[in-house]
């Protein structure tokens, strides 16, 4: 009784936030085994047509608790079910994602056949639509990015979930979580062969599945999508039925306009990404990168920062909308309670005035706006320009008096804390508040994500959390731990170059530099080669990548987005260079190639090599097309800071 105790403590917390009350725990029947490998069994999680799931307790010491799925006895007898078992059991150990149930293990005892993920405390999505309602379109939005990312680690290693629906996404207390997939779907899908029966829930099924065809991870986004128009609407896009009627639909039919309209009245962008990803041919779906990537612009899309650049104009950032209360936000009550929890055993106090030299600076102490004007003298440049030596401060003779007084350091560090302190939380989560939480959006600042630093942990903060792990190289999780305190860390913050990249062409056989400058027609989507004006839109700050010495983001300074190499014509001459919503993707960033004689550098796109290029047959007008092209070593390929 003690661990099941302990099991429901969590458990208790994750139910709380979402304002429900946790289920009572279902005892073991005389019949239901009480070890099952490493594992003593405590209680019934759940059960099914191939199986029950329980929770369980790891006797060999490990920490925390287990899910644990046993499959009918039936099962173990097949060697052809045996042999895929195995296989992707081999596989679900590879996905390594924040989004998904880890495989702690698997195996065959006797008759039992079985396999253990770690256990996720929290209702499913479809307990909370239920007990609570729909989710506004902000929740779905980081819905979405949390499955996207989960479906993307599948896929690198070979699985396809093949049943991805409410009901297994779980609402944990660090984002949402998908399980029971892979392996543990391995007994339902051996069941085609043997009942003629489909895997999956046909209103959550994509049509290549409902029409027994090859499954690919675009497959899960079409799932992904009617996933999503059930938490946003509490229907499935294809309406209700017998499952065969349900099929028929998925399979040939549109979704119904009744239900995505509802969709479009609280989002038309998100109702509109919908459709996309419930496209009848899996090619045309967007790939689990994309959809987080999308995702995540959605959720660092927001009012400008606090503190506007020196020199542009002031923009008031647009009033919050308060939420809805007949539509809960479900996902960030969830974190919210966690923050509160962590907070409260958090002693407070300051760092020690004198600890803080200049040579073990702890990251950006600057405005949002100081950082678009900091230089790093000691980074790369892509024009490799002499840089000025700093004069040294007045004397004593010619300074003016001041005087410091140790409350006012004090008084500066209890308002900019180091995140790594005692003065903050050893986790801070999504629904925290305060100074800490300042502290944390000038840090995120200094990389070059547009966040308003106002002290509020929101869905904006955590989207550009997110994109800073997945630059660092580390876990996705939107929590900011040790490791993720550690990256924010390792360097002083903001942009190593600030300004205007030029790229010099002959017009009327004099040589002119030209602007790289983002259209505010496509609000910064569209790049081009312009005629320099001195606008913020021909204004950009390079930025180095987290734990990546030579690679950079270029971050337009009017429209707050990075130079994109579009993924889908990667390796291609022509290849597309846009806007995009920074999302800490490879397709972002940039290397520092060739140095030119006359001065200037190749910008060279780090998926595929290719260079930033002014298309050549347009040399000289307004609107010329800029491309990732085969470095060449041509004019058109070097850039410099103006």
């Amino acid at each position: 009784m003690p661990d099941l105790n302990r099991s429901r403590q969590p458990q208790a917390m994750a139910y709380a936030a979402s304002g429900m009350e946790p289920p009572v725990p279902v005892p073991l029947r005389e019949s239901d085994p009480r070890q099952v490998g490493p594992y003593r069994t405590v209680s019934v999680l759940g059960h099914g047509g191939m199986g029950r799931v329980y929770l369980g307790r790891d006797t060999t010491g490990g920490r925390g608790m287990a899910a644990v799925k046993v499959i009918r006895p039936e099962y173990a007898e097949d060697p052809k079910f045996r042999k895929r078992f195995e296989r992707e059991a081999g596989a679900l150990g590879r996905v390594q994602s924040a989004h998904t149930a880890r495989l702690l293990g698997s195996g065959f005892d006797g008759d039992l056949v079985w396999v253990a993920t770690e256990y996720i405390p929290g209702p499913t999505l479809s307990q909370a639509i239920d007990a609570c309602g729909p989710i506004d379109a902000g929740a779905a939005w980081r819905l979405t990015a949390d499955l996207g990312r989960a479906i993307e680690a599948m896929w690198r290693a070979g699985i396809v979930h093949r049943d991805l629906k409410p009901s297994n996404v779980i609402l944990a207390a660090d984002g949402a979580r998908l399980i029971d997939f892979g392996v543990i779907q391995a007994a339902d899908s051996s069941s085609i062969t043997t009942t003629g029966q489909y895997v999956g829930t046909a209103a959550f099924m994509s049509p290549e599945q409902a029409r027994g065809r090859q499954l690919t991870a675009a497959s899960d986004i079409f799932s992904l999508a009617s996933t999503l128009t059930y938490a946003l609407v509490g229907k499935a896009p294809f309406g209700e039925g017998t499952g065969v009627d349900v099929m028929h639909r998925v399979a040939f039919e549109p979704p119904q306009d009744e239900i995505l309209d509802v969709v479009a009245a609280a989002d038309p962008n998100l109702a509109a990404f919908i459709r996309t990803c419930l496209d009848k041919d899996p090619e045309q779906r967007p790939t689990p990168e994309t959809v987080f990537t999308t995702a995540i612009g959605h959720q660092l899309s927001g009012p400008a920062p606090l503190s506007p650049q020196a020199g542009a104009p002031a923009t008031p950032a647009a009033p919050a909308t308060p939420p809805s209360r007949k539509r809960r936000n479900i996902l960030i009550g969830a974190a919210v309670a966690v923050a509160v929890l962590a907070a409260a055993g958090t002693s407070v106090a300051l760092l020690n005035p004198g600890s803080d030299g200049p040579a073990a600076a702890a990251g950006p102490s600057v405005s949002p706006a100081a950082t678009t004007n900091a230089t790093a003298s000691s980074a790369p440049s892509p024009t490799a320009a002499p840089t000025s030596v700093p004069t040294a401060p007045p004397t004593s003779a010619d300074a003016p008096e001041t005087t410091t007084d140790a409350n006012d350091a004090n008084d500066a560090i209890a308002t900019n804390p180091d995140l790594r302190s005692a003065s903050c939380p050893a986790k801070i989560v999504s629904g925290a508040e305060g100074t800490c939480v300042s502290a944390l959006q000038r840090l995120l600042v200094g990389y070059g994500l547009h966040i308003v630093v106002d002290g509020q942990f929101g869905d904006q903060t955590l989207g550009a959390v997110k994109v800073f792990q997945t630059e660092a190289g580390i876990i996705v999780d939107g929590i900011v731990g040790d490791q993720t305190k550690k990256s924010l860390y390792d360097r002083p913050g903001g942009p190593l170059r600030t300004g205007a990249l030029t790229v010099t062409q002959s017009v009327d056989a004099t040589d002119v530099a030209r602007c790289l400058d983002a259209d505010t027609a496509t609000t910064g989507r569209t790049i081009r080669v312009w005629d320099c004006t001195g606008a913020d839109n021909q204004k950009w700050a390079l930025y180095p990548v987290p734990g990546r010495d030579s690679e950079f983001t270029l971050v337009n300074q009017s429209s707050h987005l990075c130079l994109d190499a579009d993924a889908g014509t990667t390796g291609q001459n022509g290849q597309l260079i846009q806007g995009r919503s920074c999302d800490g993707l490879s397709a972002q960033r940039w290397t520092l190639g060739t140095t030119a004689p006359s001065g200037g550098r190749t910008l060279v796109s780090v998926p595929d090599g290719f260079c930033l290029d002014a298309d050549a047959a347009t040399t000289g007008q307004n609107g010329q097309k800029v491309q990732g092209y085969g470095c060449a070593g041509s004019v058109n390929q070097f850039w410099q800071w103006a």
